[in-house]
Formats: C-alpha cells, sequence, structure tokens
C-alpha cells in the first residue's frame, strides 16, 4: 500500500501478475506480468522489490517502469530494499543470504547459517538490521555494518568484562 492509501499493490499467491488498483473506484488501473510465479513482494518509499524465480527486480511504483533487475545464483523466495536504496538483502532455497548492490548487481556479501530454505526478509527502520527468517523454524538478525555497536550488539573491546572473559565470551 501506498499513496496514503488511495492506491494499492497486490499479487495473488502463484501468480504471475502485479496490479495496481486505485481503491475509491475498485479498478485497477496497471498491471506487471512476469516470466515466473512471484514469491515475495515489497512496497519501500518508491520501490516495488519484487523475488520471482532466481530474480530480483526494482520497479517504480507510480509506472511499473523497471529500475533495475539482477539474477541469484538461486530460486530467489523474498528481498529486502534497504532505506537509501543503495542495497537489497534476498535469500531463497540456497541457505543463503545475500547482499546485492544496486547499482551493479554485485553481490557484495554472502552468509549462510540457516539450515532450511529462507522465505522472508526484513530490515529494521533505521537501516542497522535485519532479519531473515527459514522454514528451519529461526528467525535471524545480521548487523547491516558488521561491527558497530547495536543494541545488544557490542564491539570485543566494549565489553564491560576481564580481558581474560572476553577472550572466552568471544570464543
Amino acid at each position: 500500500w501506498y499513496q496514503r492509501r488511495v492506491r494499492g499493490i497486490n499479487a495473488e499467491y502463484g501468480d504471475q501478475t502485479v496490479k495496481m488498483w486505485d481503491r475509491r473506484n475498485k479498478k485497477s488501473i496497471n498491471s506487471l506480468k512476469l516470466a515466473q510465479q512471484i514469491n515475495g513482494m515489497q512496497v519501500n518509499e518508491g520501490v516495488l522489490t519484487i523475488a520471482y524465480g532466481n530474480t530480483v527486480s526494482l520497479y517504480d511504483t507510480d509506472s511499473f517502469d523497471v529500475l533495475r533487475s539482477h539474477n541469484l545464483p538461486c530460486l530467489v523466495n523474498d528481498a529486502a530494499l534497504h532505506y537509501e536504496k543503495q542495497y537489497y538483502v534476498c535469500g531463497g532455497e540456497d541457505f543463503k543470504v545475500y547482499k546485492v548492490a544496486i547499482e551493479t548487481g554485485q553481490v557484495t556479501e554472502t552468509y549462510k547459517k540457516h539450515f532450511g530454505s529462507i522465505h522472508c526478509l526484513a530490515y529494521s527502520p533505521d537501516g542497522e538490521v535485519y532479519a531473515s527468517g527459514s522454514e528451519d523454524g529461526t528467525i535471524r538478525l545480521w548487523q547491516d555494518v558488521v561491527g558497530h555497536t547495536y543494541g545488544l550488539w557490542q564491539r570485543p573491546d566494549t565489553f564491560p568484562c576481564s580481558p581474560s572473559q572476553q577472550e572466552m565470551y568471544i570464543n
């Protein structure tokens, strides 16, 4: 949903079509047909992020024009755009989380800690942390920039304990 809930964007499960609706008159005003079934879809400040097949595509929410489209090395179930719109994270059938630069499509980071396919991803509002949910029943939190002190995460040199306790804690 966007534009103060006057317009809505939806896709039905198992479908390959995304539709934009005008909620005032309950009519479809634009649609987008994809080559494969849609696995995940998110709207973030004027950008529609869609995961389908092994592809993540970014579309303008007003026109459905393609902004970027990237192929990944596995079936992708979901993708989440960082609020600065410089990269997104995605995950799928190979149990990995990928961080991808939007301009180049280059995978800049890869993490594998899940023991099942990844089905959902989301960024925190401040963009410092993202979460991934897997069919293994776990939700993992990831720092966007590893090493920052954030919430419960502390850098090793800021632990409130003796050096020998730090070593035990880190290892």
